[in-house]
């Protein structure tokens, strides 16, 4: 099994965007992913030379930044309330990226499908027809990540698109969290896979979700699913995630070295 080198989503470090930048770098990352929404470099805060600036920072601090998070989690592809607002942020997302010259964003999918049809919402398939038309005009793969929806489901809303521009972010943890098996999905996911979120967490039912853990306390066969990834010679990112930690520079930098402990040396 080859070894990853491991990335960071830098705001998981909960600082403002500059001094999380210079920590990534402190803790000896190169690889990073950027959330820009609902903070200070949401693309409405960011002029063209912002952008610039941006873009300079993490060029001199050594780091490359592999991937922009859209999250909305207010706006929601199946709602008719929410869907065009959430289009036009994630237009702006893409925008950004493209400046950026950054080639994935990636944005939690939320439930996509009938809870008990398994069918894709037609309100989400054709706002996401409209994003993987913009994406594909800027360039940028835009890039779900699956919780709610198993690999089956997901596999009917991609048939349903048929848009390279729209690939699959796959969080195994999140998976877990919601009761779905994330074999299951990588499976039937893996062309599709652009971008790996590596953490932990403990399993949900169905009346009650799983929560995050430390890596290696958790529930998510992590060795086993990177060597499904490398069976079917997934080379992209692999970004480690703590959303929910006291301490994350700390767990961040742990779970590096569980994962080295982990795998095989070479």
């Amino acid at each position: 099994m080859s070894r990853p080198d491991p990335g960071v989503d830098v705001h998981d470090l909960r600082l403002p965007t500059k001094t999380a930048l210079r920590k990534a770098a402190e803790l000896d990352f190169r690889t990073i992913e950027l959330g820009v929404v609902d903070n200070d470099v949401t693309p409405s805060k960011l002029s063209q030379s912002g952008r610039r600036h941006l873009s300079h920072m993490i060029g001199s601090l050594g780091l490359d930044l592999a991937a922009l998070v859209g999250d909305t989690p207010r706006l929601r592809l199946t709602d008719p309330q929410t869907v065009d607002e959430r289009v036009a942020l994630t237009m702006q997302v893409l925008a950004l990226a493209a400046d950026l010259k950054v080639p994935i964003v990636t944005a939690s999918a939320g439930a996509l499908t009938h809870p008990e049809t398994e069918e894709p919402s037609p309100l989400a398939i054709e706002a996401l027809q409209r994003i993987g038309e913009f994406a594909d005009s800027c360039g940028v793969s835009y890039c779900l990540r699956p919780s709610y929806d198993g690999g089956g489901r997901l596999v009917r809303v991609l048939e349903a698109l048929r848009c390279p521009s729209i690939g699959v972010c796959m969080d195994p943890a999140a998976l877990v969290m919601h009761g779905a098996n994330p074999f299951e999905a990588i499976e039937r996911l893996i062309e599709q896979v652009r971008l790996v979120h590596v953490r932990d967490a403990t399993a949900g039912l169905a009346e009650r979700a799983g929560q995050e853990t430390r890596l290696g306390d958790g529930e998510v066969d992590l060795i086993g699913l990177l060597a499904v990834l490398d069976a079917a010679d997934y080379h992209g990112p692999h970004i480690i995630r703590r959303t929910d930690s006291q301490n994350p520079a700390q767990d961040i930098h742990d779970a590096r070295e569980e994962l080295k402990r982990l795998l095989p040396p070479e």
